[in-house]
C-alpha cells in the first residue's frame, strides 16, 4: 500500500472507530488528524468535500468489516438459531473484553444524523441494509420463506441494537446474553 494509500486508510479506520464511540457531531477533523498521525492537510486532499464525505466513507468501511464478521459467524453454524446466538455471544464477549472503549458500529452516527444529513443518512441505511440482508439470507438457506426471512431478519437486526445500546449504557453484556436466550423463541418455524 502507497504512502498516499495509507495515510487515506488511516483516516478512514480512524473517523470510523471515532464515530463508533462519539457520534459525528463530536469527532472533529483535528481529532481525528492528530489520532491518525495524517497531516490536516492530507485529509482535504483524500477528502476534498471534507468530514461529511470523510464520515460516509468511514460508515462504508463500517459495513464493509462488519459484513466480513457477520459473514463469518453465520456461516459457522448450519442452525439459523444457533448462528445468531453464536453471533449474540461473540458481541457480548466483545462488550466485556471493551468495555469503555465499546461502541456502536452505526447506531450513534445513525441515531445523530438521520434528520439532518441525507447523505450520512443513506450510508447508514446501506449498512442496516446489508446487515438485514445477510441475516435475510441465511434465514431462507436455513428454510424459511422469504418474506418471513425478511420479517425475521429486521427484527432480530432491531433486536441487536438495542441490546447493544443497552450494553454501551450498562457496561454490561447481560443485555446481549438475554437477547441470545431469546433467539429460538423468535426463530420458531
Amino acid at each position: 500500500m502507497s504512502t498516499r494509500n495509507h495515510t487515506r486508510q488511516m483516516l478512514i479506520e480512524t473517523t470510523a472507530k471515532l464515530l463508533q464511540n462519539q457520534g459525528y457531531n463530536a469527532t472533529g477533523l483535528n481529532q481525528i488528524t492528530q489520532l491518525s498521525g495524517a497531516p490536516k492537510g492530507s485529509l482535504y486532499y483524500h477528502f476534498p468535500e471534507g468530514k461529511e464525505q470523510l464520515a460516509c466513507e468511514a460508515v462504508s468501511h463500517t459495513k464493509n468489516v462488519t459484513l466480513a464478521n457477520l459473514r463469518s459467524v453465520l456461516d459457522s453454524k448450519a442452525d439459523a438459531t444457533q448462528a445468531v446466538q453464536e453471533l449474540l455471544m461473540v458481541l457480548a464477549e466483545q462488550v466485556d473484553r471493551e468495555n469503555a472503549e465499546l461502541g456502536i458500529p452505526i447506531g450513534v452516527i445513525a441515531h445523530e444524523t438521520a434528520g439532518s444529513n441525507e447523505n450520512i443518512r443513506k450510508a447508514c441505511c446501506g449498512v442496516y441494509n446489508a446487515w438485514i440482508g445477510e441475516f435475510e439470507n441465511k434465514f431462507v438457506a436455513c428454510g424459511y420463506a422469504p418474506e418471513e426471512a425478511k420479517e425475521i431478519a429486521v427484527s432480530i437486526n432491531a433486536l441487536i441494537e438495542g441490546s447493544m445500546i443497552m450494553c454501551l449504557t450498562q457496561r454490561d453484556s447481560a443485555p446481549i446474553r438475554t437477547a441470545a436466550k431469546l433467539v429460538p423463541r423468535l426463530l420458531q418455524p
